[in-house]
C-alpha cells in the first residue's frame, strides 16, 4: 500500500464542508489547507456554491482531477458511501475523522471490519477512523482545529505518530515548540482500521528521506503486529522510540474505551522493545529529552561531528557550586561517570581564568567558576575541556545571572563548540529575557535544557543510542 499520497499530496478534497457552521471540522480543514498550505485543495457541498470566495463542488465526480487524497468529515454511515465512491474514482488515500466504528462497539465494530476489507481489496491508504490525520509541513494539515487554537511545532526530523489526537497537539506539539523540537510528520492513527504503526514505522524508516528520529505513544500494538513492529525497527538506520499509555491496571480499562485498544503486559512488552533495541523513555519529560537531542543531532549540521558518548564520562561546568552538585548527583542514576582531573589539569584550568575567579573557582568536576566569571572564561574552559580525550561529553550549566556574563555569550561558546566538536549540552532556565542566549546556542545546534535533570537524561540518551547503533551493527564491544 503507497503512503506517499497520505503525506505529500498534490491535492485534497474534503467532504462536510459546512456553510452555515464556521467552526465545522470538514470547513476549517478545507480552509485551513486552502489559504496556509501547499496542497491543491477542493471543498465538496452537496449545494456546490462557494465560502470565502472558494468555489465548492457539489460531488467528487465534478472535480477538475481526481485528488491524491480524500479527508472525511461526515458521520460514520456517510463515510462509508464515499469509501465506495474513492474505488469508483481510483482516490488512492483517505483520512476519516470521524468516531462510530469499532470504539463505540456493536455496530461500530462490523462498520469497521467492512472499511478494513473494502481499503485492503482496493489498495486505499486510510488514517483512522477516529482520528485527527495528518501534519506535514509545508503540505498539508488535517487537523481539524483552527490555526490560532494550536501550536505548531518547528519542521525537523521527528516523525510523531500518536494513537491520541489529543496527546498529539497538546503533550507533543506544545511541548515541542516549547523545546525547539521538530516534526518532519505528524500523524494521528486513531482506530487504525487500515494504516497502523507497523506501516508508517515502514514508511518512514524506507521511504520518508526527511525523517531520521520515528516516534510513538501507542496505547497498544495492533493485532498480530507486534513481531513486525520489532522486526523493521531492528532493522531500521533511524532511531526508534516508543511511549506506551495504558500500562496500569487502570490505564488499560481507559484505552479499550478510547481507541478500542488493549495494553499487554508491560514486563513483557519493555522486554520486547530492549531485545529489538528500540529506546523507551521512563516517562513524558525523558521521552521530549531524548527527542530534542536527537533531533539537534540529525541536522544536516552534525555540532560535535563523529564524536560519541561511550562511556559517559564528563565533565560538569557550571557558574554555581549548588547546580554543580545537584548534577553530580544524578550521573551515576543515568549510567554517566564524572571525570577525575590531574593538578596540572587543575592548574592549567586556573591559568585559563580572569585573576579574580581563579583564586575562588573550584577545579574537581564539577567545575565551578563561581559569580565573578567573565564570557570569556566559559569559553576558554570549553575550549580547554574539549582537548582532554577522556572527557566524552561537557554538561554546561549556564545560569546568566552574574553581572559579568553577556547576553552574547551563547554566540561566543557556539563558536568554540562549532570549532572543536566536541559533545556539549547545556542548561539554562528557560526565562524569556534568556532567549536572546538560548536562541545563539541552538543555532549553533547546542541542546539547550531547562532542567539539571533533562541535561543529565539528554547525555544518558546520546550513550543509549550509540550503544544501540552498535547492538544493531553487531558491534561486539556492546554485546
Amino acid at each position: 500500500m503507497n503512503l506517499e499520497k497520505l503525506f505529500k499530496p498534490k491535492s485534497m478534497a474534503v467532504v462536510g464542508v459546512s456553510k452555515k457552521n464556521p467552526l465545522s471540522p470538514g470547513r476549517i480543514v478545507f480552509l485551513k489547507n486552502q489559504f496556509e498550505l501547499d496542497v491543491k485543495a477542493y471543498g465538496i457541498h452537496p449545494e456546490g456554491g462557494e465560502i470565502e470566495g472558494v468555489e465548492l463542488y457539489p460531488s467528487l465526480d465534478k472535480l477538475p482531477e481526481i485528488p491524491d487524497l480524500l479527508v472525511m468529515a461526515v458521520g460514520a454511515e456517510a463515510t462509508m458511501k464515499y469509501m465506495q465512491e474513492s474505488i469508483d474514482l481510483g482516490i488512492p488515500a483517505g483520512v476519516i475523522i470521524s468516531g462510530g466504528f469499532a470504539e463505540i462497539g456493536g455496530e461500530g465494530i462490523k462498520r469497521q471490519e467492512t472499511l478494513k476489507k473494502i481499503a485492503f481489496d482496493n489498495d486505499i491508504a486510510v488514517l483512522g477512523p477516529n482520528c485527527i490525520g495528518v501534519y506535514a509541513p509545508p503540505l498539508i494539515d488535517t487537523i481539524f482545529l483552527p490555526t490560532e487554537r494550536i501550536t505548531r511545532p518547528p519542521k525537523g526530523s521527528v516523525a510523531l505518530i500518536s494513537q491520541s489526537g489529543g496527546v498529539l497537539v497538546d503533550q507533543f506539539f506544545v511541548k515541542f515548540k516549547e523545546r525547539n523540537i521538530g516534526v518532519s510528520t505528524a500523524v494521528s492513527i486513531g482506530n487504525r482500521a487500515v494504516v497502523d504503526e507497523t506501516m508508517l514505522l515502514e514508511y518512514f524508516s524506507k521511504v520518508d528521506t526527511e525523517t531520521s528520529n520515528i516516534a510513538f505513544y501507542l496505547e497498544a500494538f495492533s493485532d498480530n503486529k507486534a513481531r513486525r513492529f520489532l522486526e523493521l525497527a531492528h532493522e531500521s538506520e533511524d532511531t526508534i522510540i516508543t511511549f506506551f499509555g495504558g500500562v496500569t491496571p487502570q490505564g488499560k480499562i481507559a484505552t479499550q474505551s478510547h481507541t478500542a485498544s488493549l495494553a499487554g503486559n508491560s514486563k513483557i512488552l519493555s522486554a520486547a522493545l530492549n531485545q529489538y533495541h528500540i529506546i523507551q523513555p521512563r516517562s513524558e519529560r525523558e521521552l521530549l529529552t531524548y527527542l530534542k537531542v536527537y533531533d539537534v543531532l540529525s541536522q544536516k549540521k552534525k555540532p560535535f561531528g563523529e564524536n560519541t558518548i561511550v562511556y559517559g564520562d564528563v565533565a560538569i561546568l557550571s557558574v554555581s557550586g549548588g547546580h554543580g552538585v545537584i548534577c553530580s548527583d544524578m550521573l551515576g542514576k543515568y549510567g554517566l561517570t564524572a571525570v577525575q582531573f590531574t593538578d596540572k589539569e587543575k592548574d592549567e584550568m586556573k591559568g585559563a581564568l580572569n585573576p579574580v575567579a581563579r583564586e575562588i573557582a573550584s577545579f574537581n568536576n564539577p567545575i565551578d567558576l563561581t559569580g565573578s566569571v567573565l564570557d570569556g572564561d566559559i569559553v576558554n574552559m570549553i575550549q580547554y575541556l574539549s582537548n582532554i580525550d577522556k572527557i566524552e561529553c561537557i554538561i554546561l550549566l549556564l545560569l546568566p545571572y552574574p553581572p559579568n556574563i553577556s547576553f552574547q555569550v551563547g554566540r561566543r561558546i557556539g563558536n568554540v563548540v562549532s570549532q572543536e566538536r566536541k559533545p556539549v549540552i547545556c542548561f539554562i532556565p528557560y526565562i524569556e529575557k534568556y532567549s536572546l542566549i538560548i536562541e545563539s546556542l541552538e543555532l549553533s545546534n547546542i541542546p539547550v535544557f531547562h532542567s539539571i535533570k533533562e541535561a543529565v537524561q539528554a547525555v544518558s540518551a546520546l550513550k543509549l543510542r550509540t550503544r544501540i547503533h552498535n547492538l544493531k551493527n553487531d558491534n561486539i564491544f556492546w554485546k
